[in-house]
């Protein structure tokens, strides 16, 4: 919702941004350029656009991907010994930014190498501790980076993204020597993030806000210290996404002078923009997710995968994430 030292994706953005930078199609601007300046203008904000709808379904499947645990059930709170544990958890989450190129490739500007698709990474802590009485175990995560700048990429790009998440889940079946463990269980994640550059030609930002909701069901069984697991998890979020660019700088001036010669013809349109309020239960995403834990003493490593079964064949949404954690 974007990851960081600097993720793929930012790279991409800032590709994307120093393309819209180099202007050079900028340079050969006329009165008579109108249609073409205007077709252009719409690929780049329909780039925006798809970008932004990628990031409202990758933005959940890689905040969901991040308090996996092996154990559907980690066990009571107040025992001997007491079941809690925490530690890091670091994926990547494949996204689309198909949207990225076709807009690079509306800016005429080819040298450009934007791909298809990026692997992002995402990285949090967590924390879940064992439930009092019932048989529950309640888990946290948490991830920000505050803001941070990439002006050794070549564009004064700015990046502030934000993390948290909690879910609590029940054992259905507590597990035993031949019996698996058997969990249902509730989560909400809330995800922010801003990307922004500017230079001395254009400015450009995309800020999202992404509220997910989920319910998940999930078995595991351990076979002395190695625990395989599989589950169903099924998410809706609410999107408050949106973006904007402009050009700046000496073609500002150069942009107004044609449109103020143009009197009453249609103008050049030097910006754009776009934000979106989303919000719909049947836009749920269904996930399966499954994985691997191994256990040594009371350190305990995580490996899992994710797919998102409704975006998988058009988009490719999956992710993978490790985990390594103490706990008893």
């Amino acid at each position: 919702m974007k990851k960081i030292k600097i993720l793929a994706l930012t790279a991409a953005f800032v590709a994307l941004s120093a393309s819209v930078f180099a202007g050079s199609w900028l340079d050969s601007i006329t009165a008579d350029s109108v249609g073409e300046f205007n077709k252009r203008a719409d690929e780049i904000s329909g780039g925006f656009d798809d970008f932004a709808e990628q990031l409202a379904i990758s933005v959940p499947q890689a905040a969901t991907q991040q308090n996996v645990w092996s154990d559907a059930y980690i066990g009571q709170l107040i025992s001997i010994p007491p079941h809690l544990g925490g530690g890091v958890n670091v994926g990547l989450t494949h996204i689309d930014t198909s949207g990225l190129k076709n807009a690079v490739d509306a800016l005429g500007l080819a040298d450009i190498d934007i791909k298809d698709s990026y692997y992002f990474p995402v990285f949090t802590a967590d924390l879940r501790i064992g439930g009092v009485l019932l048989p529950f175990d309640f888990d946290i995560a948490v991830m920000k980076t505050g803001k941070m700048s990439t002006s050794g990429f070549g564009a004064d790009l700015s990046v502030d993204l934000l993390t948290v998440g909690m879910d609590v889940r029940y054992a259905l079946f507590k597990g035993g020597l031949v019996m698996p463990k058997i969990s249902v269980g509730a989560g909400y994640f809330y995800n922010q993030g801003t990307f922004g550059v500017s230079s001395d030609y254009a400015d450009a930002n995309i800020d999202y806000k992404v509220h997910t909701m989920y319910a998940q069901a999930q078995i595991s069984k351990t076979f002395l210290f190695i625990t395989p697991f599989v589950g169903l998890r099924g998410l809706v979020s609410k999107c408050d996404n949106s973006w904007d660019w402009a050009f700046s700088g000496k073609y500002v001036g150069e942009i107004e002078n044609i449109n103020n010669s143009l009197e009453n013809k249609a103008k050049l349109r030097d910006s754009g923009s776009y934000k979106t309020d989303s919000f719909d239960f049947n836009a749920i995403q269904p996930q399966i997710f499954a994985g691997v834990g191994v256990n040594f003493f009371v350190l305990d490593f995580t490996l899992s995968v994710t797919a998102d079964l409704r975006h998988i064949a058009d988009s490719g949404l999956w992710s993978g994430a490790a985990s390594l954690r103490l706990s008893l």
